[in-house]
């Protein structure tokens, strides 16, 4: 009974008060969009909360019929989106398109949701997967964004910025009112005058307010693209060889300087991959290390100017103090405490950085 297989499959986080469309309930909107029968019907859920519900049916494997009350979701955001998704299509990725009725429309309202209706690519996630080479992977994404942003810089902008962005909100971020960036280093300051270290947090401040002046200054000068903008690989399809061959999930696609959005990408690792590092300046040397093959490889295929390169500096720095990650291994390894010593002095190296350690070596 596809009751039963609502039933295994509804997350602990879908709201109990919250009505679950019946198999009913989906064959008429599939009818709406032109679709007349359905066999196999599989929900997956992937809500947060009651204000972000997303129940998914896959449809015999064709399509995903999404039920959804996001506000940000829209007849002119849907367009965008289809937009973008023929332009990562026509370099040849795998990105399924969303469809619309015989009425050009893209949403249905349902009971307090909407529903929308989008292909489905019959291909490994890999995020499902066990990797071979989870390295390479990783390297493929990279490299096949720098030329996605290589093609289409400055290319049919959309309205909504993407989750990497600084100053200008994405559409998370207008409830707190400052850019993600930014909240996190605030939640860093606090944990650190919360442990009494409040001349770190001030030379901090003092520099992350000397770099965000510099970028505020420039950023509106810089090439954007619009990205898909959650590269995980949740989100990352894959053929049998385990070779990147598209992305689905377009809902925090957005406008980026594509710089940030490259910096952002190759990141800075201060634990993952690191092996018995000696010290606070092992762990930064390892990490900027890091960053600079990740950087190099995508930069050999966008063609960055001068003036983007000097403000990737200033996005880098940003990022390794700042990005959610990084900000996530700050406070639970002073929190732990057998790492507190070595993370603040960590964090003492980083706000004393010289700014060209962060591109030298970078071709």
């Amino acid at each position: 009974m596809i009751e039963d297989q609502y039933e295994l499959k509804l997350s602990e986080r879908f709201p109990k008060e919250m009505e679950v469309p019946e198999r009913a309930d989906i064959l008429i909107e599939l009818s709406r969009f032109g679709i007349g029968s359905a066999n196999a019907i599989q929900l997956i859920d992937t809500t947060h909360d009651a204000l972000d519900v997303r129940l998914n049916y896959i449809i015999d494997k064709k399509w995903v019929l999404r039920f959804c009350n996001a506000p940000d979701m829209t007849e002119k955001r849907m367009g965008e989106l289809n937009r973008l998704i023929g332009r990562y299509r026509a370099m040849g990725f795998l990105c399924p398109a969303f469809i619309a009725d015989d009425n050009g429309n893209y949403l249905h309202p349902w009971k307090h949701s909407l529903c929308y209706l989008s292909e489905y690519i019959d291909r490994p996630l890999a995020g499902d997967m066990e990797l071979n080479d989870e390295e390479q992977l990783t390297f493929q994404v990279a490299e096949n964004v720098a030329l996605f942003a290589e093609t289409y810089r400055d290319v049919d902008l959309s309205e909504t910025m993407g989750m990497y962005s600084l100053f200008e909100l994405s559409p998370f971020d207008v409830p707190n009112g400052v850019d993600e960036k930014q909240d996190n280093f605030n939640k860093l300051i606090r944990l650190l005058r919360n442990e009494e270290e409040d001349d770190l947090a001030v030379r901090l401040e003092i520099r992350h307010t000397d770099i965000r002046c510099k970028l505020k200054a420039v950023f509106r000068e810089l090439p954007r693209c619009v990205f898909q903008g959650d590269e995980n690989f949740s989100n990352v399809l894959i053929d049998d060889a385990q070779h990147f061959v598209g992305f689905i999930d377009f809902n925090l696609a957005g406008t980026e300087v594509i710089i940030n959005q490259l910096v952002n990408l190759a990141g800075f690792d201060y634990d993952e991959k690191q092996t018995n590092p000696e010290g606070a300046k092992a762990r930064l040397d390892f990490a900027i290390r890091y960053f600079h093959d990740q950087i190099s490889r995508m930069l050999r295929i966008y063609h960055a100017t001068e003036k983007e390169r000097q403000a990737m500096i200033w996005y880098a720095w940003i990022v390794m103090v700042a990005q959610w990650p990084n900000f996530c291994f700050f406070k639970k390894a002073i929190h732990d405490g057998v790492l507190k010593n070595e993370i603040l002095e960590l964090l003492s190296l980083i706000a004393d950085l010289p700014e060209e350690r962060l591109l030298a070596g970078v071709n």
